[in-house]
């Protein structure tokens, strides 16, 4: 289910409400940052409170340019963040790309696949896309494991703007009327 609100868009799914995020998010970002063991974007873990900032007001820009971006993940009736699942599309970058972040105590219990599969559905039935894909660096295993469970095959293969040779994973692909 999607639903309006003050021009953020949010989903549902049964058990999940994902929104866009604003500047108050900033602890929640800080906390996956300071939690986090895993490569995020080339970078391994703890960044400084001005990348994290920065990276807050990345995403909130994004949404405000674009119309799409980087939802924030919460169970329905709670307050904590955990984790963020949206599409994005930097200016520099070839196409968009579908991408998550989990908390690590988030992590196991099907939310990003859950969350995810709101976003693609989102994707193909809001912005009328016709197709979502992410970009998959070689080591990142449990994020292939993710793209694999939502259906995901390889497309293409391509360096991308920061140097980086990557897989590109077709997620879903709805055929043209």
């Amino acid at each position: 289910m999607t639903v309006a609100v003050r021009n953020t868009c949010v989903l549902e799914t049964h058990r999940l409400a994902l929104r866009a995020p604003n500047r108050a998010d900033l602890p929640a970002y800080r906390a996956f940052y300071d939690a986090s063991k895993v490569t995020v974007g080339g970078y391994r873990g703890n960044r400084t409170d001005a990348e994290v900032e920065a990276i807050v007001e990345r995403d909130i820009a994004h949404w405000q340019a674009k119309g799409f971006g980087m939802f924030l993940i919460r169970r329905k009736g709670a307050d904590d963040v955990l984790g963020g699942t949206g599409i994005c599309h930097p200016d520099d970058w070839p196409s968009h790309e579908l991408t998550w972040w989990l908390m690590p105590d988030a992590c196991g219990d099907g939310i990003a696949t859950e969350a995810s599969r709101a976003v693609i559905d989102w994707a193909h039935d809001t912005l009328d896309w016709p197709r979502v894909e992410t970009h998959m660096r070689d080591e990142n295993g449990p994020a292939r494991r993710l793209a694999e469970r939502l259906g995901g095959r390889i497309d293409r293969r391509e360096t991308f703007p920061d140097g980086v040779t990557r897989d590109v994973f077709v997620l879903s692909e709805r055929a043209a009327l």
